[in-house]
């Protein structure tokens, strides 16, 4: 049964990255993620169905386009892959506590969508440095209702305010020291998501992990030389990373903090 379960939660995460690839793709462009049918962006080909296959169409087309012979990008079966991966961890999280209480399920539908948001975000804000507001808004409101069923809307709210406030502030502060801002206000607004989610406590590491990082890939790019002190950043990336390392290891982390230091 936990094998099955396991099977079926990879392959709808699978699924689901097929999805967001979609989203990663039409979102920025203002287009429909439900209509015209997935076509291929180069020669605009329809994708049949057996094409369109998570991984599995990747691997048996060879990366290309059956119709135009274009590669196709190696982002569609990382999304999908690492969709899968996330979501299987998340069900382990909570398999053997599903089973004694149903009610976990709340939990883990709640941690499937954090996923399913974060993972768009991560690529759109490479590509296109904007954080869509629509991906917020749904992660603010889907946290804050979920957290509402589980006893948790007070620590949510606190989380909210929490990444609102920190992000807002080096914005204003970055405009009036700078001329420039620091952050965007998709950053602050996918904080206060972040935030919602987490609640105060655990959002509070999530931000240091992703400040952290954020300063050491930054720091590498400057002595490399492929960054200069003016050139932007996109944040987005560093909020997805820190935040996917407190979801599966952020407790270990408080964990291993309080032995070392209290």
């Amino acid at each position: 049964m936990s094998f099955l379960f396991s099977l079926f939660i990879f392959l709808l995460g699978v699924s689901i990255g097929s999805f967001l690839n979609v989203v990663i793709y039409r979102l920025p462009k203002g287009e429909s993620i439900l209509y015209p049918p997935s076509h291929c962006p180069e020669c605009g080909k329809k994708i049949l169905w057996y094409d369109n296959i998570p991984l599995l169409s990747f691997i048996l087309l060879g990366g290309k386009c059956r119709a135009c012979k274009k590669k196709i990008s190696w982002r569609y079966p990382v999304v999908e892959l690492s969709c899968g991966i996330f979501f299987l961890l998340s069900l382990w999280r909570y398999l053997n506590l599903i089973y004694i209480k149903p009610f976990f399920i709340l939990y883990l539908i709640k941690e499937l969508f954090f996923i399913s948001v974060l993972i768009p975000v991560f690529f759109i804000d490479i590509e296109h440095q904007i954080i869509p507001d629509c991906l917020s808004y749904s992660l603010i409101f889907s946290s804050l209702i979920l957290s509402t069923f589980q006893g948790f809307l007070i620590p949510s709210l606190k989380g909210v305010a929490l990444g609102a406030g920190i992000f807002l502030l080096i914005f204003y502060l970055s405009l009036l020291f700078l001329r420039q801002p620091g952050m965007g206000m998709g950053d602050v607004k996918i904080a206060s998501g972040i935030g919602a989610f987490f609640g105060w406590k655990m959002a509070l590491l999530s931000f240091f992990l992703s400040f952290f990082l954020g300063a050491l890939v930054a720091g590498i790019f400057l002595l490399l030389g492929r960054k200069k002190m003016k050139d932007k950043i996109p944040f987005g990336p560093f909020l997805v990373t820190g935040s996917f390392i407190t979801l599966f290891l952020g407790k270990k982390i408080v964990e291993v903090y309080l032995n070392l230091f209290w």
